[in-house]
Parts: C-alpha cells; structure tokens; sequence
C-alpha cells in the first residue's frame, strides 16, 4: 500500500508546491536586488559597511584599490539573511593580504540553495601609486546553477577602482565594476544579472577620532542613479554604532560591532518596507 499512487502523489504535490514558492520567492528577491541598484546577490557587502547604508568607500569588494590603503591583513566570513527567507541567503568568505609588494584579496561567494545557486569566486589587487593615490584591478568568474537548465552557466568580469585620500581624514573612491563581461558555458542561459555592470563614487569623512560619515551615488543600466548616507559612532575604542539609509527605493540600515582583540564581529540590520527585515552577522580575524 505505501507504493500505491495515492501515496505518493502527496508528497509529489507538496514537493512541487515547495520548490514553486522557493522559486518564486528567489524571483521575487532578485526582482527588487536588481531594481534597488547594482549590487546583485553575491556582491553583498560587509556588515559594518552594510550598517553605514553600503558605501563603497568601506570594502575592497566594489573597490579593489582599497586593498592599498589597508592598515593590515584580515580573514573574514559573513552570513546574510534577506527578508528571514534561508533560501535567499548569501554566505561569503575570503582574505586581505597586506604586503610591501602588493596586496592582494581574495574572496568566494555563494547565494542561494541546492535547486538555485549562484557562485562567484574573486581575485583582487590594489597598488599605492603615490603617497595619496591608490589604482586596483579585480577579476572574477561568476557561475549559474539550477535545475532548471540542463549546463551550467558563467560570467568572467573584471571590476577596475580608483582611490584619492585628499587628506587624512577625507577619502574618495571611484570604482567600475564588471565591465567588460564575457558569458562562458552555455550561451542560451541569460546570466547578465549575476554581472550587471555599475559605476560607484563614494567618499569618507572622519569628522573626530570617534565619529565617521560616508556617501555614495551609484549608477547601472537598471537603476540610473541610487545613493546611500552611512553614519558611525565610536562611543568606546572596542564598540561601534551604526546608521545609514540608500535610496531606489528609501531602505534605512542599523548596525553594531564588537572588537576583541584581534576578532571582531558585526550586525547589520536592513528594513525594506514591503519586504521586511533583512539582517546577517559578520566574524573577521586581523592578524
């Protein structure tokens, strides 16, 4: 009896309606990623730049010449959770090397579930030009997978930033991300979300020794022009707090970080006023 058609039909059609609500529900979230800006879903940013409203001022991840700038080598992996959905999770990992020569980053990404995956795995380099200008180059090969397509799919893109510290407290940084794009594996796959081109300006400022603010405008072929405002504030040498807000459409950020010693961990916070609350957790080692 267990091998009988009206058991086995229950579970088909429970098995059929959960893989359809997952899928609409990845649709739905890259829908919104991809009319929000450029960031797709695996250029998810720090947690504590994830805080400041996602300035690209504050990671080497939408701007490679910021590895020139870094004080030192870190490790780091980041968990992200849009709108309490496991399925549109993206999980990140990776390592900042600083050396006299020139540092280098790398970094793998991975969105998404067993049904629907999205890959990218990245290599950066960053190079101090002069005493307050810095040039960086990235590349890397982003891959599509599903159950829906019989092959896989790719893109390899390369992302190219620039970055001017006017003075010690005020810095600037421009970056092109994905440009140019070339699609690998099979051609009859549209990929062009998983390597959407954009242009990133962002600035920022130390006001004081405990207080930061950044900014950012950016712009790509879906949205024209989207900007986020960040806001930090050290009320103690080991804890921060942050506020931010970005644009296309108005989502304000929270977020927190705790150092100890050489570990540090963050929280981020992002509110969606259809979607709800997306949030992750970051852990980063310095060394």
């Amino acid at each position: 009896m267990k091998n009988s058609p009206r058991y086995i039909r229950p579970r088909l059609g429970f098995d059929f309606i959960h893989k359809a609500v997952i899928s609409f529900c990845i649709a739905v979230g890259c829908l919104f990623n991809q009319s929000a800006g450029a960031i797709d879903n695996l250029r998810i940013p720090d947690l504590r730049t994830l805080g400041l409203g996602g300035s690209p001022t504050e990671t080497p991840l939408f701007n490679p010449s910021l590895l020139a700038f870094q004080t030192g080598s870190r490790l780091y992996v980041n968990y992200y959770n849009r709108y309490s959905v496991s399925e549109l999770a993206t999980v990140s990992g990776g390592c900042y090397y600083k050396n006299d020569i020139i540092p280098v980053g790398f970094e793998i990404t991975s969105f998404g579930y067993d049904e629907y995956r999205e890959s990218m795995f990245r290599l950066s380099l960053g190079k101090q030009l002069a005493e307050r200008w810095a040039l960086g180059v990235a590349l890397q090969y982003c891959l599509l997978q599903s159950e829906l397509f019989e092959e896989s799919s790719g893109r390899i893109a390369s992302d190219i930033g620039l970055t001017y510290k006017a003075t010690d407290e005020l810095t600037f940084a421009l970056s092109a991300l994905h440009l140019p794009s070339m699609q690998v594996g099979d051609k009859n796959i549209d990929n062009e979300h998983i390597a959407a081109y954009s242009f990133l300006f962002g600035l920022k400022w130390d006001i004081t020794s405990v207080a930061m603010v950044t900014g950012s405008l950016e712009h790509c072929e879906e949205t024209p022009f989207a900007g986020s405002f960040g806001f930090e504030y050290m009320p103690f040498d080991d804890f921060g707090i942050r506020a931010g807000l970005r644009t296309s459409p108005l989502r304000p950020s929270l977020g927190i970080g705790y150092s100890l010693g050489e570990i540090k961990a963050d929280i981020g916070i992002l509110y969606h006023s259809v979607l709800g609350i997306s949030m992750g957790v970051g852990l980063s080692y310095s060394f």
